[in-house]
């Protein structure tokens, strides 16, 4: 089902009835008071040094609080976790830490529940030895809202009407100028009954609409309508087009104006100087 053409960029965008996306990269389901974010992957810094990647761990580690504060405006009453809840369920102080940290936040307002994604095969174990009162479960489900990772098979079921949620595939387009200069974005992907989160996590890679196969079986065989960008605070729907059964989908944003030339030495071939390319 498409999404529904905005006039302009908004924070949040309704894709089917009672389905709410958020920029922010999360979705709610407003009638069942139920917030939605896919892999988080919590403790994932740590994660990496632990396994020799020393990554530096002086950028502030904000997954958590973004989450209590999505979980407090919008008054949750429960708050699901699609899978790669962390990194991986390594016996480390960071880890314990951020799922403690989450815990004790939403205690008495907001109910927690992690679905198991394929980075938290041990993470059900460490749960009982940390004391920590969460269990994993395969899949959620909330009134037609079914809710899974995505890393494995997603069998249809007979007389299925509801809207499937997963994560997994860390879905991302990129944004140009058309020119020299663009942005790998995360995105959500829109198929009939059928929204791909973002990954939550500002650590996760983003699997690029049209370059980067899709990792599940499941998504390679689907075919998506939209893609919705997530530009900081403002989401930006984009069509998606196959060309030979490639999807790819993508945008071209406004050409910066060029400095004005304020002296002759500013065009000479002596004294100019390259255009800085962004990265993506």
């Amino acid at each position: 089902m498409p999404v529904s053409p905005a006039p302009a960029p908004a924070t949040r965008i309704e894709v089917a009835p009672g389905l709410v996306i958020d920029a922010r990269r999360a979705a709610w389901m407003p009638e069942h008071g139920t917030l939605a974010v896919a892999d988080p992957h919590l403790g994932y810094a740590w994660v990496q040094r632990a396994r020799g990647q020393l990554l530096p761990v002086a950028r502030p580690e904000d997954t958590v609080d973004r989450l209590l504060r999505l979980s407090a405006e919008y008054a949750a009453r429960e708050l699901v976790l699609l899978g790669d809840v962390v990194h991986a369920a390594l016996d480390l102080q960071p880890v314990r830490g951020a799922l403690e940290a989450l815990t004790d936040g939403l205690r008495g307002r907001t109910i927690l529940r992690l679905v198991a994604g394929n980075h938290d095969r041990r993470l059900a174990g460490r749960l009982a030895d940390w004391g920590l009162p969460l269990g994993l479960t395969p899949e959620h489900r909330t009134g037609g809202f079914r809710m899974v990772h995505g890393d494995g098979p997603i069998p249809a079921e007979d007389g299925e009407n509801g809207w499937l949620l997963s994560g997994h595939e860390h879905p991302a387009v990129r944004i140009g100028d058309g020119i020299a200069h663009s942005a790998r974005v995360p995105a959500f992907l829109v198929a009939p009954r059928w929204v791909i989160l973002p990954a939550f996590s500002d650590w996760a890679a983003g699997c690029v609409l049209g370059q980067t196969p899709f990792l599940s079986a499941t998504a390679r065989g689907a075919r998506f309508d939209q893609a919705v960008a997530c530009l900081g605070p403002r989401l930006l729907p984009l069509p998606v087009t196959y060309q030979l059964g490639r999807p790819t989908a993508g945008g071209i944003l406004p050409a910066p104006r060029p400095a004005p030339v304020t002296s002759p030495e500013a065009t000479s071939p002596s004294s100019s100087r390259r255009p800085r390319r962004s990265r993506g």
